[in-house]
């Protein structure tokens, strides 16, 4: 039997335990940083020192900041997720609300990540923070790092992110938003790196993954607390917390799997052995987190088997409120711990690189290539090689599901999506990505592979038609994974990547931009450049071959004489790009090769001259490829379109023919009459 739970427009422990998170938070975060000698001590005579205000000041703004963008992404993901929803795509009434309230904490995060700009610029040049905020010192130096210019950018976003919730009624753009605060959140890891550990992909995409992780996981638990105490608005209803509790339950499941992860992975790129993790002060912090985590974990699994099947009741619901307030306390402790290992020392020590080069590259240069070490050699990057490995294991999944329930699925498009999947690893784990990053001939090799080969495969393997199909559709009129991915199909977003001109844009003439100018050099100077870069050649070679021969259901798709034209103009560009590599007098990209470049690597013009060669040779074969596809497709598609005429033939009696003909009659018949 449920109980109708009354609402209430006011909590006066809701100020309470907001305070008493933040506290909980700062004490967490003194304590780590005194134990792992990250605390303000004052700087000897004579050397700059920014200042108590800045030393004690930078860490708490910094906590604050991310527990400022933690209750954003909380906000905006009960609007688009969590809260009751409305019709046709449109928000409810709790989650308008929700909106307005990520408005005024995504403003605050903005004026704090502000702040934490002035001071982290303070405490790097060794200056006052007044001098700091000094127009010629901001505007000369604040740019010009990374770390804050991260900060700079997610003050940017969350401004943005507050003007635009604030005009925001539909659950597609506050998903949106929710993506847009998730990436802000993770800003000041993109800046961060470790090319001296040795570990530099891993630490980096570590560090992206907890930060996002640990957002999601505290803003969800904190917006089931609010709604759950004030029972306002949709949540007064029996059975809307517990819905939105199970829906969170989900993402909450997969933020633990990715903080256990990626913390374990930060871990190793901060630590030389296991035993630092009780011998050293920084590996003490790291053991109470991971500590921390196992509670929670186990706290999580209470709730899950215990109490949220009877959250309809009021007892449980107490039950429930208090134990995720517990569990929202730990996490805050270990937000705190978190931020102080982020300003600590680690016991690590940084390996010097013998040159220049290596030292930007992050690992020793590599032997003369040979077959053996391209095709075959293998280095890390973890984020395309678990990003991969998921893609694939959900398609196998789908496949299976449709099996199971009797459905057909061609082998053919299984073969092709595992194929492009492979293609990926390849060129971001083998031996390739590792010359490629020295050699612009190799580089070249692997940019085709991502750009040309690998897209057309994936496209013919069909993942959006496969999900549709798999999924079943959301029987409690709230959109469910396939109504997301409906909606995506069919959204704004999709019909201006989806147009011909936007993908001519970045796929063909994007070349000239990047190969052409300091753009590259730029790019590849960095990890998450790089990464940014291969990104794009993915993408914008998914969204050429999804428009031109991809399965999927495309918001306003080609004909086939279009599709057709668009490939042999893409055949021309890179033609043309291929020729002006191969009749050029100087090396390419020189800002960046001819810094990192082996011994090996003799005649730079010739490599150059290389690339260019494997640019034309290579682009060919998918092309072809293509027009052989396209040509089938089409086949295919008038054999269907016959046999729909012979089936309504069949049905009705050759209506149709016959109408045609007595038309056809008729107008015989008038243009015999005497006039």
């Amino acid at each position: 039997m449920t109980t109708t739970i009354a609402p209430t427009r006011a909590s006066p422990r809701l100020g309470l335990l907001a305070a008493g998170g933040a506290a909980i938070a700062l004490i967490a975060m003194s304590i780590g940083l005194v134990v792992a000698g990250g605390s303000y001590e004052p700087s000897t005579p004579g050397l700059p020192d920014p200042g108590a205000l800045v030393g004690w000041g930078l860490p708490s703004l910094r906590l604050l900041t991310t527990l400022a963008g933690s209750l954003t992404v909380g906000w905006l993901l009960a609007a688009a997720f969590l809260d009751p929803q409305g019709k046709a795509g449109v928000v409810s009434p709790t989650g308008r609300h929700d909106l307005m309230r990520a408005v005024v904490t995504a403003a605050i995060w903005a004026v704090l990540a502000l702040l934490q700009m002035f001071f982290l610029l303070a405490e790097i040049l060794g200056v006052p923070l007044e001098r700091a905020m000094s127009p010629e010192v901001a505007a000369t130096y604040a740019w010009e790092i990374p770390q804050t210019r991260a900060l700079a950018v997610m003050a940017l976003l969350a401004a943005v992110i507050a003007v635009g919730a604030l005009f925001t009624s539909t659950l597609g753009m506050s998903a949106t938003w929710t993506a847009v605060a998730v990436s802000a959140v993770a800003l000041p890891a993109l800046a961060g790196h470790g090319s001296g550990l040795g570990d530099h992909a891993l630490a980096l995409t570590s560090a992206i993954t907890h930060a996002a992780a640990s957002t999601v996981w505290i803003g969800g638990l904190i917006v089931l607390i609010v709604h759950g105490l004030r029972r306002d608005d949709g949540y007064a209803e029996p059975g809307a917390l517990r819905r939105a509790a199970q829906r969170f339950g989900a993402a909450a499941l997969i933020c633990v799997i990715a903080l256990g992860l990626s913390g374990a992975a930060n871990a190793y790129t901060r630590l030389d052995t296991v035993d630092q993790l009780i011998t050293s002060d920084y590996g003490l912090i790291t053991t109470a987190k991971i500590v921390l985590l196992v509670i929670l974990v186990a706290i999580a699994a209470v709730v899950r088997t215990r109490l949220l099947p009877g959250l309809d009741t009021e007892k449980r619901r107490s039950a429930f409120l208090r134990i995720i307030t517990l569990e929202t306390a730990l996490i805050m402790v270990s937000f705190g711990l978190g931020v102080a290992l982020a300003l600590s020392p680690y016991p690590r020590v940084e390996s010097l690189l013998p040159t220049y080069g290596e030292s930007l590259l992050g690992y020793l240069y590599p032997p003369p290539p040979d077959a053996l070490g391209v095709l075959l050699g293998f280095q890390l990057e973890p984020l395309f090689l678990v990003a991969c490995l998921i893609a694939a294991a959900l398609y196998i999944v789908g496949v299976v599901t449709l099996r199971t329930r009797g459905d057909a699925w061609p082998i053919s498009r299984t073969i092709f999506w595992l194929l492009g999947i492979s293609l990926i690893i390849w060129t971001t784990n083998a031996g390739i990505s590792v010359y490629a990053q020295v050699s612009l001939g190799l580089h070249m090799v692997q940019h085709m592979t991502m750009s040309m080969m690998a897209p057309m495969f994936l496209v013919l393997g069909g993942p959006f038609t496969l999900a549709l199909r798999a999924l079943r559709p959301s029987t409690t009129g709230r959109w469910g994974v396939r109504e997301w991915i409906v909606w995506g199909l069919h959204s704004p977003i999709a019909k201006v990547v989806t147009n011909p001109f936007f993908v001519f844009a970045i796929f063909s003439l994007s070349l000239f931009t990047l190969y052409f100018t300091p753009l590259m050099a730029w790019l590849m100077g960095s990890h998450i450049g790089h990464i940014s870069m291969q990104m794009h050649f993915i993408v914008s070679g998914y969204l050429f071959a999804w428009i031109v021969m991809g399965v999927d259901p495309v918001p306003k798709p080609l004909p086939y004489v279009a599709r057709f034209g668009l490939i042999l103009l893409m055949v021309g560009i890179h033609g043309f790009f291929a020729v002006i590599i191969m009749m050029g007098s100087e090396p390419l990209a020189q800002d960046w090769y001819g810094i990192v470049r082996p011994d090996w690597v003799v005649d730079p013009l010739a490599d150059t001259k290389y690339g260019g060669q494997v640019a034309w040779g290579v682009s060919e074969i998918p092309m072809i490829f293509m027009i052989i596809m396209v040509a089938l497709q089409w086949s295919r598609s008038d054999e269907r379109e016959a046999k729909r005429r012979d089936r309504q033939a069949d049905r009705d009696g050759n209506a149709e023919l016959n109408a045609y003909n007595e038309r056809l009659a008729a107008l015989d018949e008038r243009s015999r009459r005497p006039t």
